[in-house]
């Protein structure tokens, strides 16, 4: 049955009912959502364990609350809740909302519902949702998303988007994200330990174009959201402390540039480029007679208008060209700020007077503030980590004073110095936790904050990368590190992590930089691969330069500049005596280089390729060399050894090519089938190819049964089956949608897939550890890295699904018993013969042979005689003798015809056959329609109307089967396992039509005798047959079929063909 609209997918579940009464975009109806046709058996589960890394940017993307000692940080497209414990040790939790995420709340819109007359994106995702009110139809907006996202595809303006800003309620029970992008959503979420991580409670959905800031009041009670400079609007919304339901209080345009946002009582502070500015809410109650009786306070509905938020600009005096960059709350009237040029200042509204005054200079710029309102210090903090520690009464102590003159001895940044800025802090009791431009993370105790000690920083620091991560790499162990992989950089740092994500150990690959003066890209560490000793790592860079680096110590021990421009791959294999190692460049090159002890030497070039090379295999332990490039080519190279003075030289040859329709992207191998290659390629296929043969096996698009949109794959693993367990696996990242997918590869259907990377996913790995409390069953492990300078752990699950209970039983047994199929559900049995299979027909029965034919059985039904074909009544008569002419086949109609030369050749018979003469061209094409002897029943012989299940029959199967069997024994070297069993059946089969040939010639009369006695029986039980008025056919067809039968002989009964003519 076909996928529709009222279908079971496209029913809204939770909803009150699935009537969906919003027409479509398009006139053309839509298909419903493609299911699988082979869906897998088992179900898969990727799990966010833990991420390295952060993408905060700005202070917006930093916030944390002091009495749970908690901190939250932006991480791609989901949000860490991080909490210090007793020990120092920090335990993580992410948040995030997939795009097809329903909130417990009802979505949230108010301005949406309003008609608008200025024209708007169509098919938004939340707003043509809102346009009804619920009561209609008891409809929910929440709802209509469901039904909207099952019934079409994400586009890319609903695809997983970057966390931009954070805010962490004063009470610590609500955590908020802001995402960037067209349409995004806010996201609030219950910190409680048991709360869904990816269930957010409320979904705010009225900013356009990204989120710039989100702070919670003092009281927790209103959020206020701030939208990019695009967007230019500002909300404030008040939250169910209970529920945390939020619904719309007040709202204001807002298009300056803000930097941070807080809040001081009641009021909201907005601090930008050359901007402060104070909002008040309107805290009076809403007059009675604008609620309906018994409606929630919380309630999605639009009768109760926003109300404008009032705000008035702070006078900046000497600062108006000073960009303010931090702000924190001292009290319900009292905030600090800092700007870029180090002035410090101190808003005061106590009489809502809201008086800006500077109360120091500092010499360097400050971009971060954190206070401890139990001590009354307060950390700045600045470009070139660089911080300072002041006291609110050193400070109160200097409003009373003459203001400050501006510092002329700020010091200028440099963007180029090494030392970076801190972008947000946090006070938390204990610690201080701060956030640099470079992306670490530092949790330093009170006491220990602002030291000069470099060492006593590294021992503090959350480790990560602060650049694009290129790839990841696993680790055999034991190893040097007691780690499980490493990742590499652009800049050429290198992380060893374990499992846990703890750093190892960092080192650094030296990168040559060309002069300033020339115009060319920074160079970058591209590829880097380790030896299975873990001895030795092999680099290469954008600039097509190969390193050797040994592992202890970590140092360079060759270079060499192997390729005209960057290194796409590098692999390597382990020889007795010497390593083998292979490199790949956009200079259609391949280079084959020798590592010894002693040397490093390049031994062949390889330039078949037409194309960039992107990437490169060694197959069977070295036998074979294969190479994928952009010329849309897979090159199988053969291995071949020479002796030459006393040493082994190596080279390979090239022995077949495999030509693709599109570039490849990544290929790998089976580890269960090593011959098998599989190929992802530009147009989202996955291909599957024997590298024996180079014959193509297979090929599914890269699609899923919710989309219909493929994608394209990079970055192939295999995985092999664990029997009881899971199936055999392919693991690849999307670089279409940012995503991590997970297929089964018997069954090309995809288990599950996940979003984390805000930018795009450069390299994944797939980890196998034994659980421990079992020896049988495999925990898996993939690590991905990503663009923007996160790596992700994910948790792989396969299970088998539950069997479903069926509307006439649940059948408990399913797997083990299958479950018999039906006859009438089966298509019909089709055989039609060859030509070739029709003329052995005819061979093995020529018209002119004297050997007698059993006659068929008459019809069960007798039919009315054509017309054309009327005789005058055949006489009755004794059989045929044994040495006459037997009659022809019964399909060949009666019908007048002139005595031919029986020694003439038979001639086959042919519809096309030329027409006699005196014959007409109806008589021709009667002849054409129905030729005179019909080849459907010279099968007949002795087997009845119906051969189906006959020894016949059976005898072509057999040997059709064999001769398939032959071809498939002769394509391949494997031994079959059952070969002793196929012998003894074969010999057994030769010995019995050795025994039927023998029993035949001994009696070689059986056939006519039989035929005579039933011929005899049959006129027995029929009688005889009645006469006719005799007739004379108008035209008498041409029949040149039965002149070569020689002179007619009248038959003892009247024959009738299969359509009972006679």
């Amino acid at each position: 049955m076909a996928s529709n609209s009222w279908s079971a997918k496209g029913k809204i579940p939770g909803s009150a009912t699935s009537l969906k009464i919003t027409p479509a975009n398009s006139p053309v109806l839509r298909p419903g959502t493609r299911s699988p046709s082979k869906p897998s058996p088992h179900q898969s589960a990727l799990t966010l364990q833990t991420v390295i890394g952060t993408t905060t940017a700005t202070p917006n993307g930093f916030s944390s609350h002091e009495s749970s000692k908690s901190f939250a940080l932006c991480v791609g497209s989901a949000a860490i809740l991080a909490q210090i414990e007793t020990d120092g040790t920090v335990n993580q939790r992410f948040f995030r909302a997939r795009p097809t995420a329903l909130p417990v709340n009802p979505i949230v819109s108010f301005y949406n519902h309003q008609p608008t007359s200025s024209p708007v994106t169509p098919d938004n995702r939340y707003r043509s949702v809102t346009n009804r009110p619920a009561a209609s139809g008891g409809l929910t907006p929440n709802a209509d998303w469901t039904d909207g996202s099952t019934s079409r595809t994400w586009s890319s303006r609903e695809r997983i988007k970057a966390v931009t800003s954070v805010a962490i309620s004063p009470n610590g029970r609500f955590l908020a994200i802001g995402e960037t992008g067209y349409n995004p959503r806010v996201s609030i979420f219950s910190t409680a330990a048991d709360a869904p991580r990816d269930i957010p409670l409320t979904m705010l959905t009225e900013h356009s174009f990204g989120i710039r800031s989100l702070a919670f009041s003092s009281d927790s009670q209103y959020l206020a959201t701030l939208g990019d400079m695009n967007d230019g609007f500002l909300f404030v919304w008040a939250i169910n402390l209970r529920t945390g339901a939020a619904k719309i209080h007040s709202t204001n345009k807002c298009t300056s540039f803000i930097r941070d946002m807080c809040w001081m009582g009641q009021t909201l502070i907005t601090a930008g480029i050359r901007h402060v500015k104070v909002w008040r809410l309107d805290t009076q109650p809403s007059s009675p007679s604008k609620l309906r009786p018994g409606a929630e306070p919380f309630a999605n509905t639009p009768s109760t208008s926003p109300k404008a938020l009032s705000g008035r600009n702070c006078v900046l005096g000497p600062l108006s060209d000073h960009t303010f960059t931090c702000i924190a709350s001292i009290s319900d009237c009292e905030a600090i700020l800092c700007t870029d040029g180090g002035a410090v200042c101190v808003l005061d509204d106590s009489q809502n007077s809201q008086r800006l005054t500077v109360v120091k200079y500092v010499s360097f710029g400050l971009t971060s503030v954190t206070l401890d309102s139990e001590s009354g210090y307060i950390w700045l903090g600045g470009r070139g980590r660089k911080s300072l520690k002041l006291h609110m009464d050193s400070i109160r102590e200097s409003l009373k004073s003459r203001s400050p003159s501006p510092n002329t001895s700020t010091e200028v940044y440099n963007p180029k110095t090494k030392a970076p800025t801190f972008i947000s802090m946090a006070y938390l009791s204990t610690h201080i936790i701060t956030v640099d431009s470079a992306r670490a993370i530092h949790v330093c105790p009170v006491d220990t904050f602002g030291s000069d000690d470099e060492d006593s920083l590294k021992e503090k620091l959350m480790p990560a990368h602060r650049d694009p991560i290129l790839g990841v790499k696993p680790l055999k162990s034991p190893n040097l590190h007691e780690a499980d992989f490493f990742t590499w950089s652009c800049e050429g740092t290198v992380h060893f992590w374990n499992v846990d994500g703890k750093c190892r150990a960092s080192r650094k690959v030296e990168i040559e930089q060309l002069s300033a003066g020339e115009d060319e890209a920074a160079n970058e560490l591209k590829v880097l691969r380790v030896t299975e000793d873990m001895n030795t790592f092999v680099s290469g860079d954008r600039y097509g330069v190969l390193r050797i680096l040994s592992a202890n110590p970590w140092k360079c021990i060759n270079e060499a500049r192997a390729h005209g421009s960057e290194v796409t791959d590098v692999v390597i294999q382990s020889v007795s005596g010497f390593c083998l190692i292979a490199s790949s460049g956009r200079d259609r090159m391949v280079q084959l280089f020798k590592k010894t002890d002693e040397a490093f030497e390049l031994i062949q070039t390889m330039d078949e390729h037409v194309g960039a090379v992107g990437g490169l295999l060694f197959m069977n332990d070295g036998e074979r060399l294969l190479s994928c490039s952009a010329d849309r080519t897979v090159i199988v190279r053969e291995k071949a050894c020479r002796e030459f003075d006393g040493s082994t030289t190596v080279a390979y040859l090239m022995s077949k090519v495999i030509t693709l329709k599109v570039s490849p992207i990544s290929m790998a191998l089976a580890p269960d089938d090593p011959d098998t290659l599989l190929l992802s390629t530009i147009d989202r296929h996955v291909q599957r190819f024997d590298v024996s043969s180079g014959r193509h096996i297979h090929s599914f698009k890269t699609t899923d049964s919710d989309t219909v949109d493929a994608v394209v794959m990079g970055s192939l693993i295999v995985a092999s089956e664990i029997p009881g367990q899971s199936p055999r696996l392919l693991v690849g990242v999307s670089t279409t949608d940012k995503s991590i997918r997970v297929y089964d590869l018997e069954r090309d259907t995809l288990l599950t897939k996940e979003f984390g990377h805000s930018e795009g996913v450069s390299d994944v790995i797939m980890l196998e550890t034994k659980k421990r409390d079992s020896t049988n069953e495999v925990s898996r492990t993939l690590v991905s890295t990503g663009l923007d300078g996160v790596v992700m752990i994910w948790s792989l699950s396969v299970q088998q699904q539950q069997v479903q209970e069926l509307s006439q039983g649940n059948i408990r047994g399913e797997e083990e018993t299958p479950v018999k199929e039906l006859t009438a559900t089966k298509p019909p049995l089709r055989r039609i013969l060859s030509r070739s299979e029709l003329a052995g027909f005819r061979q093995d029965n020529p018209l002119g042979t004297p050997t007698p034919i059993r006659e068929p059985s008459p019809p069960r039904i007798r039919r009315k005689t054509s017309r054309y074909t009327l005789a005058p009544p055949i006489p009755k008569s004794g059989s045929f003798a044994r040495g006459d002419s037997p009659p022809l086949l019964s399909s060949v109609r009666r019908s007048v015809a002139p005595v031919f030369d029986p020694r003439r050749s038979p001639s086959p018979p042919s519809p096309k056959s030329k027409v006699m003469n005196g014959v007409n061209h109806r008589s021709s094409m009667s002849n054409l329609r129905r030729p005179s002897i019909d080849f459907r029943s010279s099968r007949t012989k002795s087997t009845g109307p119906s051969e189906f299940g006959s020894l016949n029959m059976s005898t072509e199967q057999v040997c059709r089967t064999l001769r398939a069997y032959r071809k498939k024994l002769h394509g391949t070297s494997e031994n079959p396992r059952c070969g002793k069993e196929l012998e003894r059946e074969l010999q057994l089969t030769v010995n019995a039509l050795d025994e039927r040939a023998k029993r035949h010639s001994l009696t070689p009369d059986t056939e006519n005798d039989s035929s005579g006695k039933e011929n005899h029986e049959r006129r027995l039980a029929t009688g005889p047959t009645p006469s006719k008025p005799t007739r004379a056919a108008r035209r008498v067809p041409s029949t040149p079929l039965l002149s070569k039968a020689g002179p007619s002989k009248t038959p003892r009964s009247r024959s009738w063909d299969a359509d009972g003519e006679g």
